[in-house]
């Protein structure tokens, strides 16, 4: 198939979505965690090692408990983190 041919199917596809949104379903979206907006978070939460890297303590249900790299800890008070941090430990 022709790139041609995709590109006609597509806009043929496009042409007969109706301009109203169906009123039957419901987009549902969950809010997102953005730590800037008052969220306080424990400082145990927190590990900076002898290198200078920053990690947050995350935790799934039912799953051990992962350390993810802080990219900014200048906004907890944390000097800035050298290169070479590793992501997650």
């Amino acid at each position: 198939m022709g790139i041609t041919t995709l590109v006609t199917l597509a806009s043929l596809g496009l042409a007969s979505v109706p301009s109203t949104a169906p009123t039957g379903e419901v987009l549902a979206q969950a809010n997102p965690f953005i730590s800037t907006q008052g969220i306080a978070v424990p400082r145990g939460d927190y590990m900076t090692t002898a290198k200078g890297c920053t990690y947050r303590k995350t935790q799934a249900p039912g799953h051990p408990p992962r350390w993810i790299l802080v990219v900014n800890p200048q906004r907890l008070g944390l000097p800035k983190p050298p290169k070479g941090c590793r992501g997650m430990m």
